[in-house]
């Protein structure tokens, strides 16, 4: 073990500092897997070895599609506390399943392509082919089929997975990756009898290891629509005048454009020189000097894209796509001083209350006030004190009437039809008047609120339950300038 460490490392060490692109790669893997799930205690699969192959194509940047073949044997330990042990005893195992898996696994990086560790999640699918069979004499199981007839308790089914993993570069070609994966297989292709399938456990969980060769360089310029035209006349574009070996820069041919006569340089195979590596040749390129993380986040003359006009160019912008007039931040993020949703620069009140429903404009929504508020307070028989719940939606109510001192209000206080007409239009109105005190506590001028006790009018609905007595005891706050 020492022996290993110490050739991994000296890997590392002998290693590039800059990650390369790479297009194919092809690899080993390890892996520890168990096979869970099903119906409680039916079965415990520990945690068992297995071994794969891959082969990997990168079709874009970010995105690499996995094709995996891998092979499992798992044995079904009587004796295990649960599924997640490692090993177990073959002599205790009452069950073996024996697999072959064929997956495919689009894998989607998060960070740029270029970096020596990066991270990576994945969707996909596939077919396992497995069976279950006697640990002793590797016989396949007999079970019930679909139509109540005995099979083997085999078959090719699908399945579907995900899986999240880190990459290493260990060296130009060589790669590491770790990943944890889990698969679901769906029924769809196992004919068994409807116990069966309920009963069996259908997901493989596991996580493997993995060293894998890369090659097949992608080509690091970007290709841009007026490329085709600038490709069509390159013949006539480039017309080698004399080659030179100046120390001071790489030996190259230096050509004359027809049209305008600048020089174009290329390099020591002809081609066009890029020395940025932006995809936009160096004649033409009016930012030579471009950041290598902006590869294919240049326009068309070379220069970083700044997709939403923040000054922060996409390449280093963590929201790229902000709204066109808002003020960001460092990352390139809207502000929003008043958390209203509204950022800042787009928001015309841009000190809203917190918490408090906005417009389009980050202004106070003031149809909010354009019907009555009703309080259902839960009012002991005879009466006027607010409850605790009630309180705290006055003083939410208090908040917003400080803020806009031009909305003055009228608080009418109603009862059921319990009692005598007189007390209850008394009680009303000093049910009314208790909330009034309590937003002239809360800072409301007094001079803003008129109070009427309304008594047992206006029913919202049947006195003839408690139910409907309840709703009709109530103050309602009605709004206006």
């Amino acid at each position: 073990m020492p022996r290993v460490i110490i050739i991994v490392a000296s890997i590392v060490l002998a290693s590039t500092t800059g990650a390369h692109d790479y297009k194919y790669a092809l690899g080993l893997r390890g892996a520890m897997a168990t096979l869970t799930g099903g119906e409680p205690d039916s079965a415990k699969f520990t945690f068992r070895a297995g071994y794969g192959a891959g082969f990997s194509y990168r079709f874009k940047d970010r995105w690499l599609l996995d094709l995996d073949l891998s092979a499992y044997k798992l044995y079904n330990d009587t004796t295990a506390g649960s599924s997640f042990r490692l090993g177990g005893d073959h002599a205790d195992a009452t069950s073996a399943w024996k697999a072959t898996r064929i997956g495919v696994l689009a894998n989607r990086f998060l960070f740029c392509p270029d970096n020596a560790l990066n991270m990576s999640f994945g969707f996909g699918g596939g077919l396992m082919i497995w069976k279950y069979i006697d640990p002793v004499n590797e016989s396949a199981l007999k079970v019930q089929g679909a139509r109540n007839e005995t099979v083997d308790f085999s078959a090719t089914e699908i399945f579907v997975t995900a899986a999240a993993g880190v990459e290493a570069r260990l060296s130009r070609h060589l790669l590491m990756k770790w990943e944890l994966r889990t698969d679901y297989l769906t029924t769809a292709g196992a004919e068994f009898g409807s116990g069966v399938n309920s009963a069996r456990p259908r997901w493989l969980v596991g996580s493997s290891v993995g060293l894998s060769f890369s090659f097949g360089q992608v080509d690091s310029r970007q290709r841009w629509m007026s490329e085709e035209s600038w490709e069509s006349t390159a013949a006539q574009e480039l017309k080698p005048v004399t080659v030179t070996s100046d120390s001071d820069r790489p030996q190259g041919v230096v050509g004359v454009h027809p049209n305008n006569r600048q020089e174009v340089v290329a390099d020591r195979w002809g081609q066009v020189a890029d020395s940025d590596g932006d995809g936009v040749r160096d004649s033409r390129d009016d930012c030579p000097d471009t950041d290598h993380r902006a590869r294919g986040k240049v326009d068309i003359f070379g220069c970083p894209v700044d997709s939403d006009f923040d000054g922060i160019s996409d390449y280093l912008d963590r929201c790229p796509f902000s709204p066109i007039g808002a003020q960001v931040d460092t990352s390139g993020c809207p502000l929003d001083s008043d958390a209203d949703g509204v950022p800042d620069g787009l928001d015309d009140c841009p000190n809203t209350l917190y918490g408090v429903e906005v417009d389009r404009y980050g202004c106070i929504d003031l149809s909010i006030l354009s019907k009555p508020l009703v309080l259902h307070i839960d009012y002991a028989p005879g009466s006027f004190e607010v409850d605790p719940a009630n309180r705290e939606t006055i003083k939410e109510l208090a908040r917003i009437l400080r803020f806009i001192p031009d909305i003055k209000l009228e608080i009418n206080g109603y009862t059921d039809n319990i009692g005598k007409p007189r007390a209850n239009k008394l009680l009303s109105e000093k049910r009314a008047r208790r909330v009034r005190d309590y937003l002239v506590v809360q800072n409301i001028a007094e001079d803003r609120i008129k109070v009427f006790g309304r008594g047992e009018s206006s029913f919202v609905v049947s006195n003839q339950t408690a139910e409907g007595r309840a709703k009709n005891r109530r103050v309602e706050i009605t709004f206006y300038r």
